[in-house]
């Protein structure tokens, strides 16, 4: 069965002061933890290494200094206390706990490291825990040491080693791969019979004996003269693994800075776009500020309609049922009615007579009528009042109003985007500093350059004089019977160590085109782009167009290491003494380099590279992945004044 970790246990490390604990997800669901640069996912994400193996890999970090500093400085001098981490995990059905913890004793300066102590327990068929022996070595077998950086996967420091430390990486992986295949005892044979001109090889030391049965003190002379070269080789072979060690350290660590430098702004950078959203910002205020002046100018010019308006309506009102209820006739005319009234006239207009009643409430009419048309002062005044009685111009009122929000809604919007570039210049690099890091990175790497060159000079002249020298050594032994003896059983040694070598070179051959064809089949579901990758017989990997250009995008690289390490896996789980050696994914990765739909093609492929895949990431991948994929959830929240941070269950970024 594969293995799985069930529960991740921390206390005192690093930025972690608190005890905190993580729940992984064991049904084949995605666990994430996010978190914010800075909060600490790579220091959970090496915490988990520290445990297995007691190691990490943090920047200017001694392994031995893990604790967390505000921890240490409630303590008193001569105080005690502990770094703890442990995992829960199950294997062949089978569960485990293995803790790790360094205790500490605080000083006058720092604290020292006086115990550690390794404790891996197994739960039996009675479900008590009982402590195993030898823990190192059940570990080893269990999750081998050599594939942890597969296992827990560093993808920013994969992508690094792909583009620059490929030799490298391609070395510590074929090492890692031979030992699970069982092929590093190959190597180990080879490596002890060695060549001739080492002394410290089976070769070797047969090669020197050819002298000891001759007599003479000129070859024993030479003799001396080749081990105190080879001596001196081992001595320059060390310090040029050293030094190419460094250069290609310095070369990632380039890489990186020179990424975040194209990543980060400078503080005349956050200073710029501050002070340009500072501008908008008050641009809108004043636009804000000026329509809400000449929207006070408006309302004053219709002030004094505000004012008269419901007096204007009511009016308007009692004078249209007026005129309803005393139904005059439209036309009728002050003169008309005068007319009507003088006593010549007998009748009405209609040719009715006229009497003393009807006379009267002609007259009743003449008391109501104006000196002009009732009709048109009722007709005038029905237009004035219809004016007056709205009171305001609502549709220029309302664009005032759609101004003045608008623009406060987009000054508001400005101090959230100056808000936020504070937040972030508070979490990123001094690009300055940054800047002085490249800096002094190109020139160790000039120096290690001048230094490599130097060692290898010397390296080759004293290879001539050792090859001089043996070829002097050779001809003095080389008619004496007991050395023809000797050579006799070099040549049977080299044709063993021969014979080793080629089963090897076909096993690399073999596994190598495996992996090419694992990692393309992966390069071609994840890249939209297609490219060719090729891994060689030593695991070097390279990536090339159509034109057979090396690939020189980062975010192919970024689904290329994505790929390289599904790969692996594949490869893995296809050996059939290895097909129960399932193991989980804990991945830390900079998903922010790939494109939106590369970006998804990951996603999507994650989860077949192994029964467990534990994700520590910056960006919200929770549109990603569908819901049903994921499980546990957790956040880091970091408190940034006091450098402490804390794990709490659930996505909090919503």
């Amino acid at each position: 069965m594969p293995m799985k970790i069930s529960k991740i246990e921390f206390e005192n490390f690093r930025n972690f002061k608190e005890h905190g604990e993580i729940r992984c997800s064991t049904d084949g669901k995605v666990t994430i933890i996010y978190g914010k640069i800075g909060d600490g996912k790579t220091t959970l994400h090496q915490l988990v290494q520290w445990v297995f193996y007691g190691r990490v890999r943090f920047n200017k970090t001694a392994t031995d200094r893990l604790y967390n500093l505000q921890y240490e400085n409630d303590c008193s001098f001569g105080d005690t206390f502990d770094v703890m981490g442990c995992v829960d995990f199950e294997h062949d059905g089978a569960k485990y706990s293995l803790r790790r913890t360094y205790t500490y004793r605080k000083g006058l300066s720092d604290s020292t490291k006086i115990a550690e102590d390794l404790a891996l327990t197994k739960m039996d068929e009675d479900y008590n825990w009982r402590r195993m022996d030898k823990p190192n070595s059940v570990i080893e077998t269990l999750l081998p040491s050599g594939l942890s950086d597969y296992f827990f996967f560093d993808g920013e420091t994969m992508i690094a080693d792909l583009r620059v430390k490929g030799k490298d990486s391609a070395s510590k992986l074929r090492k890692a791969l031979f030992s699970m295949f069982d092929l590093d005892v190959f190597e180990a044979a080879i490596d002890h019979i060695g060549r001739t001109d080492l002394k410290t090889t089976v070769l070797g030391k047969l090669y020197l004996n050819k002298g000891t049965i001759a007599s003479g003190g000129q070859i024993s002379a030479i003799k001396t003269n080749i081990e105190n070269a080879q001596n001196r080789l081992d001595r320059f072979s060390k310090d040029l693994e050293q030094a190419q060690a460094k250069k290609a350290e310095t070369q990632a660590l380039l890489v990186r800075v020179s990424e975040q430098i194209g990543g980060f702004k400078s503080k005349a950078d956050y200073e710029r776009q501050r002070k340009s959203l500072k501008t908008q910002r008050d641009m809108f205020l004043k636009n804000a500020t000026d329509t809400q002046g000449r929207f006070g100018d408006a309302v004053l010019d219709m002030f004094p309609q505000l004012l008269i308006s419901k007096a204007v309506a009511d009016a308007k009102q009692r004078i249209h049922l007026k005129v309803e209820q005393d139904k005059l006739p439209t036309g009728i005319t002050k003169k008309l009615i005068a007319y009507l009234l003088e006593e010549s006239t007998g009748e009405c207009i209609c040719g009715n007579p006229l009497c003393s009643t009807e006379r009267q409430h002609i007259k009743h009419f003449l008391d109501m009528l104006p000196p002009r048309s009732f009709t048109s002062l009722y007709q005038d005044f029905t237009k004035t009042a219809k004016s007056w009685s709205r009171g305001y111009d609502k549709t220029r009122i309302e664009e005032f109003i759609t101004l003045v929000l608008d623009n406060n809604e987009q000054a508001a919007e400005c101090d959230k985007r100056i808000r936020e570039l504070d937040e972030a210049e508070k979490k990123s690099p001094d690009i300055e500093d940054l800047i002085v890091a490249r800096q002094q990175a190109e020139q160790e790497i000039k120096d290690l350059d001048i230094q490599i060159g130097q060692i290898s000079t010397e390296q080759r002249k004293l290879e001539i004089y050792l090859k001089k020298q043996m070829q002097d050594y050779d001809k003095l032994t080389a008619e004496n019977e007991s050395s023809a003896k000797v050579i006799q059983k070099i040549k049977i040694m080299e044709q063993v160590a021969e014979h080793f070598k080629r089963q090897l070179e076909t096993a690399s051959e073999e596994y190598s085109k495996r992996l090419e064809s694992d990692i393309q089949s992966l390069v071609n579901e994840m890249l939209k782009t297609k490219r060719k990758v090729m891994v060689s017989p030593e695991f070097a990997v390279r990536v090339v167009d159509n034109f057979n250009d090396e690939s020189k995008s980062e975010g192919q690289f970024a689904v290329v290491s994505f790929a390289y390490i599904g790969g692996i896996f594949k490869m893995l789980r296809s050996e059939k003494h290895l097909a129960n050696k399932e193991y989980p994914l804990v991945l830390d990765a900079p998903f922010s380099k790939l494109g939106i739909e590369n970006r998804q093609n990951v996603v999507d492929s994650l989860p077949t590279f192994a029964p467990q895949v534990i994700l520590f990431s910056k960006d919200d991948l929770h549109g990603a992945f569908p819901a049903d994929k994921i499980g546990h959830v957790w956040t880091i929240v970091s408190n940034d004044e006091q450098n402490v941070a804390r794990v709490e269950e659930g996505h909090l970024w919503n």
